[in-house]
């Protein structure tokens, strides 16, 4: 996990207690719900990491009497995230903070600071959305199969094995019951995974962890209505026409983690499993975040000008690892 790095020991004590710990406060807050669905900060060294996965290895096969022992290889795959440096600065007038009077200028200028725990949030939505957005990634990364996060082939044959690859068609957002209808077809599309054996990928363990579910937060009513409605028992015995319906999801003790986001706009919605060992999307640390401040003890620039500062940088990036954890219902 990445840490805020003070970088000078001379700094005057306004500075200090108006900074240092702004990042953590709102990046372990951040990381408790973007954990779930994204690895967060892999370490890097170099500039472009270079990242390999073996393909599945081979299963037992019977030995027959009298026979030699059959032998299978496996492949391998690689691929490459490239880092980038990521930097902001806030300046000041030295008066202007000795006379304010609303005393909040410290205030505002550390939300910059705090701004940088949404950076791979915000790297995590666009690669997701697949958007453009060159503040970010200068580009979507693909996966290392060679399709996009989201395709239902991947090297001329259906992705993770079942047609329709990690992409499920929308039933549409106008009832609970479209939801549900889609939850469960996301789920057993999961389970009809298959590893580049042709086995089954996902083991019930895995599936029981949960999912978090990401979808347009306009959507937020029939989604709590399709996931956390229950039903009581005399609602179910004494069923009619306009009875309430049971959460499917829930009766197959699935947790389900919704998180209603305005980062997506459209009626697309996205399934994570929890218990994916590899997550779909990732981020990697080069540089964490450091901080710089410039006031007249530790700047010639401000002593020449009364311009103080504060800046941020750092250095990292994101990409897409085999998304088998990952659906999109759309």
């Amino acid at each position: 996990m990445p840490n805020p790095v003070i970088t000078s020991s001379q700094l005057v004590t306004f500075v200090k207690t108006a900074f240092w710990d702004m990042y953590q406060i709102s990046y372990d807050a951040m990381r408790a719900r973007l954990g779930l669905v994204m690895e967060l900060a892999i370490p890097s060294d170099r500039r472009t990491e270079n990242y390999g996965y073996f393909e599945s290895a081979p299963y037992p096969k019977r030995w027959a009497q009298g026979e030699t022992i059959s032998s299978k290889n496996f492949k391998s795959n690689s691929f490459s995230v490239t880092n980038y440096t990521w930097g902001r600065r806030v300046e000041w007038d030295k008066s202007d903070r000795l006379d304010d009077q609303t005393k909040s200028l410290l205030q505002r200028s550390r939300d910059a600071g705090a701004h940088w725990a949404t950076l791979e949030e915000r790297q995590f939505f666009q690669i997701l959305l697949s958007t453009v957005d060159q503040d970010l990634l200068p580009a979507i990364p693909l996966a290392p199969d060679g399709a996009a996060l989201f395709a239902t082939t991947a090297g001329g044959a259906a992705r993770f094995g079942v047609t329709g690859g990690n992409i499920v068609t929308t039933s549409g957002v106008a009832s609970a019951a479209a939801i549900r209808t889609d939850i469960m077809t996301a789920m057993s599309r999961f389970r009809r995974f298959q590893d580049t054996e042709g086995q089954p990928l996902w083991d019930d363990a895995v599936m029981e962890q949960g999912v978090t579910i990401m979808f347009n937060p306009a959507n937020l009513e029939v989604f709590n209505g399709a996931f956390l409605q229950r039903v009581n028992a005399q609602a179910i015995t004494t069923a009619t026409s306009n009875a309430g319906v049971t959460n499917l999801v829930q009766d197959s003790n699935i947790p389900v983690r919704l998180w209603p986001t305005q980062r997506i706009t459209d009626n697309t919605w996205y399934i994570a499993l929890h218990g994916s060992q590899k997550k779909a999307i990732f981020s990697q640390t080069r540089e964490p975040l450091q901080e710089y401040y410039a006031v007249s003890e530790n700047s010639d620039s401000v002593r020449d000008t009364r311009t103080e500062y504060v800046q941020w940088e750092s250095r990292g990036s994101a990409g897409v690892a085999v998304p088998y954890g990952l659906i999109q219902v759309a």
